[in-house]
């Protein structure tokens, strides 16, 4: 087994390796942030009350708990969101210098000094204040940050979590803002703070309580992150798996039936089973270097990898460790494995008579070969009968050949669906979004004809659905119109849902499937404390969000509203935010930064699968090439000594080969579809986004286009090899 003709097996092994790994490095990777968040005594839950005492509800339901203050300020081209640095949960992680505990000092965190080249020692100036800075810090509640109270999505170059004094707190004159972190008792098990957090919700002092694992802000993002992330590590494990299993049992009977003759020879000589099958324990060394090269590299491109995928987020860096105990699986095991089965493979054929293993099985092919040679000379079908001949003699052959096609179709197409899924999702959420500003007011004001805005009404709520599942952080908006700035698109129809004729709510698609939801299912919305029960009558495209939709009337017959009224409006004009009469100022322009925030992780994604599959197909249909010729010399031998021509042989050897890769193009188009649908429909179920993946006709196309190239094109390269086959060979059997 020389080097050089291992080489496609040693290259497969170590792209499969590679990818597989470094999925695998970033899931530890989020593992270990989350164990140093907890380690900061990471809080369980968020809670703002409606009314009452904070310590009566600690001791009914168990918790300690933390009043999380903070003001936010607004500079020329800076928002801060300023907070005292005396936290007991929710501890911040310093990852250089110390707390600030004068009042010329305060700490930024690591993203805005990141990306704003602030090191320590270095000043920043807010509202004509200078301050030093003494720290950088992340924060256990922080991980996906909510900066700004005015609707503006987050961003590191212009938005900074500060922490300060207590002092240099109290100078700032801004309104303060509170809501609290809860910690279960130690004594609570994970059971008793399930049930502790259903009581919690729906009891009518508190307003609002969010579990970490549910609050975008600490770890819902994250956890979403985590669980796209094992979707795709379970796909590249079944493809890659499958597609390396496949090409070692090939590869492994296709060396011993080409060395049949001369194991017999040497087993005819008196060599034992064991003394000539151990020559096979060769592949194992191979392996072993592939799945080392592919494990080392993936190990020495993680950081950047992990950095670029973890980049909306503000965590701490988690450096990644060798890992001896994970190199082994990944590289050791394998190699032992196949080395064993090749060992095996190789006694089982030993078993024959040294005679029988000797002449072979191949002069029964080629005497089958000659007669339907004979017999077809005058007759059309001559070509059929010969390929029938090839394929019945390698059945193996023609599964691998299905499995090139198979592989490059599902890895390509998943891999382009990723690549449009940010898309997707930013596409169907805006569509309909005409305006300019989603201004929310805080006194709500009269109805009235409003020129250039469509008013809405939007009240907090939570949201219970027929399963029993409970929205927390609901919303529920009254639309005035569904025919203006804003509109609804229905997934049943993909046309504009008219509100004004609606008798319930609309809610969105990722509610349906999380929820399992149907068209007349009743939901029961509670605000301050009153439940108001409303069925649903459509579904809007929206893939993620926690809105409910309904028009005015329904609100009022339903009794959410007194009379016709708003609290804010869609509009044209580009408002500015006023913290004395807006609660927020969402610009457009802003949601569309925060969809393209998204497009980082798809694209390094869909780039890796893209890679990682097209060097898999190439090399793949190359082996199988190879293998394909290597089997059939001496049929193209043969046909040779018949007349024919080195363009018939390849078309009579190759053709039937080529179909038989579309045909498992075509397969593996059909298994990308359904693997996907199901397993991103089962992640909408357990995260905060419906992911769009749905046939994509443009996906599919490219994958056909890349795919056919590089099929002919290495059969092209090999050509040579078919046409040197020479008569001889058939002189010499």
């Amino acid at each position: 087994m020389r080097v050089k003709k291992q080489f496609p097996l040693v290259m497969v092994v170590a792209c499969a390796v590679f990818i597989c790994t470094l999925l695998v490095f970033y899931l530890q990777n989020i593992d270990s942030i989350k164990k140093v968040q907890e380690h900061q005594h990471q809080q369980d839950f968020t809670l703002i009350l409606q009314g009452g005492e904070i310590t009566g509800l600690s001791n009914k339901y168990s918790f300690t708990y933390e009043p999380v203050t903070y003001k936010v300020i607004y500079d020329e081209k800076n928002v801060y969101r300023i907070m005292p640095n005396t936290r007991n949960i929710d501890i911040p992680i310093y990852l250089e210098g110390v707390a600030p505990k004068r009042t010329t000092e305060i700490a930024i965190d690591k993203n805005y000094s990141l990306e704003n080249n602030i090191a320590l020692g270095d000043t920043v100036t807010i509202s004509n204040t200078t301050y030093s800075i003494s720290g950088v810090f992340t924060l256990p509640d922080a991980i996906s940050p909510q900066v700004a109270t005015n609707g503006v999505g987050y961003k590191p170059t212009t938005q900074a979590l500060i922490l300060c004094s207590e002092e240099v707190y109290s100078n700032w004159e801004e309104q303060e803002k509170t809501s609290y972190s809860g910690r279960f008792f130690e004594s609570v098990s994970e059971e008793q703070k399930q049930l502790l957090l259903e009581k919690m919700l729906m009891d009518s002092i508190i307003k609002s309580v969010v579990k970490k694992e549910d609050n975008p802000q600490i770890l819902s993002t994250l956890i979403a992150k985590e669980k796209m992330f094992k979707i795709c590590l379970i796909s590249a494990l079944s493809f890659f798996g499958l597609t390396v299993m496949v090409l070692l049992v090939t590869i492994i009977i296709q060396n011993i039936n080409e060395a049949k003759s001369n194991m017999g020879v040497l087993k005819a000589l008196g060599y034992s089973k064991l003394q000539i099958a151990k020559r096979y324990f060769l592949i194992g060394p191979f392996l072993f270097i592939g799945a080392v090269v592919g494990y080392v590299v993936s190990y020495a491109v993680s950081p950047l990898f992990i950095n670029r995928i973890n980049a909306t987020f503000l965590v701490p860096n988690v450096s990644l460790n060798f890992d001896l105990v994970q190199f082994i699986p990944f590289t050791t095991i394998p190699a032992l494995f196949f080395s064993v089965m090749a060992f095996g493979i190789a006694v089982f054929t030993l078993r024959k008579p040294p005679l029988e293993m000797i002449h072979n099985a191949e002069s029964v092919k080629l005497n089958f070969l000659v007669k339907r040679i004979r017999k077809n000379r005058s007759t059309n079908p001559f070509k059929k009968a010969v390929f029938k001949a090839i394929v019945l003699n390698n059945i193996l052959l023609v599964f691998l050949a299905l499995l090139t096609g198979f592989m490059a179709s599902a890895n390509l197409q998943i891999a382009f669906s990723l690549q449009a899924m940010s898309d997707k999702v930013s596409s169907l959420t805006l569509k309909g979004s005409e305006y300019k500003s989603n201004v929310r007011f805080i006194e709500t004001k009269e109805m009235k004809l409003l020129d250039s805005e469509t008013p809405y009404f939007s009240e907090d709520c939570k949201i219970e659905f027929p399963n029993g599942d409970v929205l927390n952080n609901g919303q529920f908006m009254a639309l005035s119109s569904s025919h203006s700035l804003f509109k609804l698109y229905s997934i049943q129809k993909q046309e504009t849902i008219d509100i004004s004729k609606q008798e319930g709510i609309v809610v969105n698609d990722w509610m349906r499937k999380k929820y399992d939801l149907s068209i007349g299912d009743a939901a029961k919305i509670h605000i301050n404390n009153v439940t108001y029960q409303l069925p649903i009558t459509a579904f809007e495209q929206a893939v993620y969000g926690e809105v409910v939709y309904s028009n005015m009337d329904v609100a009022i017959n339903a009794g959410l509203l007194e009379k016709e009224e708003y609290n804010g409006v869609f509009t044209k004009d580009n408002v500015e935010f006023d913290s004395k009469q807006h609660m927020f100022v969402s610009k457009l322009e802003d949601v569309l930064y925060s969809s393209s925030q998204q497009k980082g992780t798809y694209f390094a994604l869909s780039f890796l699968f893209i890679t990682i599959g097209l060097a898999l197909s190439i090399l793949t249909i190359s082996i199988v090439v190879k293998i394909i010729i290597s089997s059939n010399r001496k049929y193209l031998s043969m046909m040779k000594a018949f007349g024919y021509t080195n363009a018939e042989c390849n078309r009579i050897v190759l053709s039937g080969f080529r179909i038989i890769a579309y045909i498992g193009f075509i397969i593996g188009t059909l298994y990308a579809i359904v693997l996907t649908k199901f397993l991103f429909d089962l992640l909408a179920k357990a995260s905060t986004v419906a992911i769009p993946m749905t046939p994509d006709s443009k996906g599919i196309a490219l994958s056909l286009v890349i795919f056919a190239v590089s099929y002919e094109v290495i059969m092209l390269l090999y050509k040579k090899s078919m046409n040197a086959v020479s008569l001889q060979e058939v002189m010499m059997k």
